[in-house]
């Protein structure tokens, strides 16, 4: 925890929290060997550069942020003054309620890629983790730098639907699932997204459960232009639906090849998806298929 804390985003998001949850999660799965392990933390350190500052210390502020401009100061990314506006509200609030307020604006615009999504659930299910002082500080540091780049409007990209699309007003996950293995989305991020989602359900208003699930499911009938968003994956060839055939294929698309950090939260999800119940065998396989998919492409 302490290593992933200090790891900055260095194209958009910070996914050093989502990957570390998705490792320990996968730990508890497969009883891979230890030098197999430290490969697969490698995988982070690919992308995302440690930055062992402390910006924030404790029981210290250089001023006293003004609340009623904490929302202009996110939302222009005003920094350092930023990180110390984010600590305030920490100080002032329940963190459950800030992650409230974000999950609101989640609900509000569909983003790419839904990582304002993914890694919200990874930051709120990271909290529940932190032990001691220097942790919660670097937490609300790598929380601020998320927030700032994802939300207020910033940076926001959204594709048009496809033409025969007609957004529900009401959905099942059931029915997402089909979708998002249909159009898996950029190194499967749909199917990492509604792991996601479904792992907050019993956490969130029913309402927010609904509109994150109908965001989703029309990022699914997206129209894209670049071919790595909408790999063209052959469900033809049927996979064994057992878990041993699943745990070879994680294994082999996590130690195989170096490619980008999604390898974690992918194999992860989908293990994640192939273990709920509502999941058909004819599922669980084209699951399986995604991973082989990933495992052979070329996309970086």
């Amino acid at each position: 925890m302490d290593d992933v804390l200090t790891r900055i985003a260095a194209i958009h998001q910070q996914h050093a929290l989502k990957c570390y949850l998705a490792i320990e999660s996968l730990k508890a799965q497969f009883d891979w060997p230890e030098n197999d392990w430290q490969k697969i933390h490698k995988l982070i350190e690919l992308e995302e550069p440690n930055f062992d500052l402390a910006i924030l210390k404790p029981d210290s502020m250089p001023f006293e942020p003004i609340s009623r401009r904490r929302h202009w100061v996110l939302a222009h990314a005003i920094y350092p003054y930023a990180y110390f506006t984010m600590q305030n509200w920490f100080n002032q609030s329940d963190a459950n309620e800030i992650f409230s307020y974000y999950f609101e604006q989640c609900t509000e615009q569909n983003e790419y890629l839904s990582h304002n999504v993914s890694v919200l659930i990874a930051f709120k299910q990271a909290w529940q983790l932190i032990n001691t002082e220097s942790q919660k500080l670097r937490f609300i540091e790598r929380f601020c730098e998320f927030v700032t780049a994802t939300f207020y409007g910033n940076n926001h990209q959204s594709y048009p639907v496809a033409d025969n699309y007609h957004k529900p007003v009401h959905i099942n996950a059931q029915t997402v699932m089909q979708n998002a293995l249909q159009q898996p989305g950029f190194w499967g991020h749909n199917l990492i997204a509604l792991a996601s989602i479904l792992r907050v359900e019993d956490q969130i208003p029913v309402a927010t459960f609904q509109q994150l699930l109908i965001n989703l499911d029309e990022q699914c009938h997206w129209k894209f232009e670049d071919n790595a968003d909408k790999p063209e994956i052959n469900y033809h060839a049927s996979n064994s639906a057992t878990e041993q055939t699943l745990e070879s294929a994680c294994f082999r698309l996590l130690t195989g090849f170096e490619s980008n950090l999604h390898q974690i939260t992918l194999a992860e999800s989908i293990c994640y998806l192939f273990n709920r119940d509502w999941v058909s065998g004819k599922q669980q396989s084209q699951l399986i298929t995604v991973i082989e998919h990933f495992t052979k492409s070329t996309v970086i």
